[in-house]
């Protein structure tokens, strides 16, 4: 039997990683050739690379590794593999826990989750991945803080409300919580004026994110740049759909034989989008001229009244809309929109 190709898994914690290099081979054998534990630090990096190469005798045969994305501990090792010209592929953990579940995976610890990403980095062709745009990922990381910040605002106002309309009635929690609130303010307001300050920095983001914003009512320039920052400017996406399913709005359908469930989206994708888009989705419904307002019409009455789905569709009609501009680096046209749908009108015979 010869060696076709290496397979390396990483599985990442905090200070440690564990690390398996597994052989496939032209009879479909798979064989465990080393395994080891190193520091999550540079050294440990160095130390890392000398031993894949040492276990890697044929240099010229493909050698895939595959890590699984917990948090940030991954990042350094994922851009130094990078930078040395290593072909890695980031998985999101559900994909790489199915799939262990599949190989018939029942305990759990660090030596037999390496030894089954090393399987599944032999086994199937990954997408590489790629560095997003420095720039693109600060505005990112700003605007996720921003959310956190809204959100900690939200249930400070929660909390604010019902101190005030309580029996008992506390001074020290108000005073306590409007100084809060005052200053979460002034965070968010620092946030957004940085965020103000990247796109002036960069005129042709700041031209393509308020040439979308602008021409569509109900959709604000943070919005836009929210989709434009978790896509990384739609770099790796090359279809609507597959917006579409990153962003966790694609259609799930559960139906066997006699049997038909409920058809619903799946929620597994980027949620951050899906939220960005739930009050532009309202504005655009309600703005006038709503391009939006029938579909949403049209829809809700299919559904029988239920207003949710007809929004979610909006939401997702708004992301493509978005991803569609971006591509054409155009704006949005409201006549032309219209042109379309009529087009797309089937002409019933009498």
């Amino acid at each position: 039997m010869e060696i076709i190709k290496y397979g390396i898994g990483i599985d990442m914690s905090k200070d440690k990683f564990h690390v398996c290099v597994m052989t496939l081979y032209n009879g479909g054998v798979l064989k465990v050739k080393a395994q080891r534990k190193f520091g999550n630090n540079l050294n440990g990096f160095k130390i890392l690379v000398e031993w894949i190469e040492k276990n890697r005798k044929e240099k010229h045969l493909a050698c895939q590794i595959l890590m699984e994305v917990t948090g940030v501990y991954h990042e350094d090792l994922l851009y130094y593999l990078f930078d040395k010209g290593y072909s890695v592929c980031l998985e999101m953990g559900k994909r790489v826990k199915r799939y262990l579940e599949m190989i018939g995976h029942k305990s759990k610890n660090d030596k037999l989750d390496g030894r089954g990403m090393a399987q599944m980095a032999c086994e199937r062709k990954g997408k590489l991945w790629q560095p997003g745009s420095p720039k693109l990922l600060k505005i990112r990381d700003l605007l996720r803080h921003r959310k956190s910040l809204m959100q900690s605002k939200n249930q400070y106002e929660n909390r604010l409300h019902a101190n005030d309309i309580r029996f008992l009635k506390q001074k020290e929690i108000k005073h306590s919580l409007n100084k809060l609130i005052k200053q979460l303010n002034k965070e968010i307001a620092l946030i957004e004026n940085q965020l103000l300050k990247y796109l002036d920095a960069d005129p042709e983001l700041n031209r393509k994110v308020n040439q979308i914003a602008n021409s569509i009512n109900g959709l604000g320039w943070l919005s836009v740049l929210v989709v434009v920052a978790e896509t990384n400017g739609f770099h790796s996406f090359k279809s609507r759909s597959q917006l579409v399913s990153y962003a966790g709005l694609d259609v799930v359908e559960n139906s066997s034989g006699k049997y038909t469930g409920k058809t619903r989206i799946s929620k597994k994708g980027n949620v951050r989008i899906r939220t960005a888009m739930y009050m532009p989705a309202l504005a655009t419904i309600r703005s006038k001229p709503s391009p939006f307002a029938a579909l949403y019409k049209r829809l809700k009455k299919r559904n029988g009244g239920i207003s949710k789905k007809a929004l979610v569709a909006v939401q997702r009609k708004l992301i493509v809309l978005i991803y569609t501009l971006w591509k054409k680096d155009e704006a949005f046209s409201l006549e032309y929109y219209k042109s379309q749908i009529e087009e797309t009108k089937v002409v019933v015979p009498a």
